[in-house]
């Protein structure tokens, strides 16, 4: 299973191999066998690499979509871990810049082809509705908009081809 997990402001890529209670995770290139046993409602004993660690994980509230959020104590403090699949993190990174005029311009978040596209120019958007669809690496993403307002460009078409950070709509505000 591929992850990003965001740890102490920083973002790494995580690998996890599950084998019973045992896992093999690759942290950057950082690799680790960990041993997990479930001590307590909330508590896990980990054996990483043969030294012994006891760890509480609570579940925090969910951040954005695909993103699963825990706070983690141990005897070396607490730290606040975010997880999310790789996919749904290139598509935050590329959420829609705003101008200063206001518009938000949304970019592919990697390359793909235009499935569908939902709205029309000139139409009315709510802040995460659908505006089109982008197939990535065989799995169909809808692009939404991250802001209320009228789409005033969609500069691409079904079935074109596109690449990472090409412009494919612009939403501006709505008017008063």
């Amino acid at each position: 299973m591929e992850l990003v997990i965001g740890l102490a402001g920083k973002e790494k890529a995580l690998h996890l191999e599950r084998f019973g209670d045992r896992y093999l995770i690759t942290l950057d290139e950082a690799r680790y066998e960990v041993d997990v046993v479930q001590a307590g409602p909330g508590v896990l004993s980990l054996i990483i690499d043969g030294a012994q660690y006891e760890v509480a994980v609570e579940p925090q509230k969910p951040g954005p979509r695909g993103s699963a959020h825990y706070q983690v104590l141990s005897m070396r403090g607490q730290d606040d871990v975010s997880l999310v699949d790789p996919l749904t993190h290139l598509a935050q990174l590329s959420r829609g810049s705003d101008a200063n005029d206001g518009t938000q311009r949304v970019t592919a978040y990697m390359p793909g082809q235009v499935v569908e596209i939902l709205v029309s120019e000139g139409e009315t958007v709510q802040p995460g509705q659908g505006v089109l669809v982008l197939e990535a690496m065989k799995m169909k993403n809808e692009i939404q908009s991250e802001s209320a307002g009228i789409v005033t460009h969609i500069h691409v078409q079904e079935g074109q081809a596109v690449e990472a950070d090409d412009l494919l709509f612009e939403v501006g505000e709505a008017p008063a």
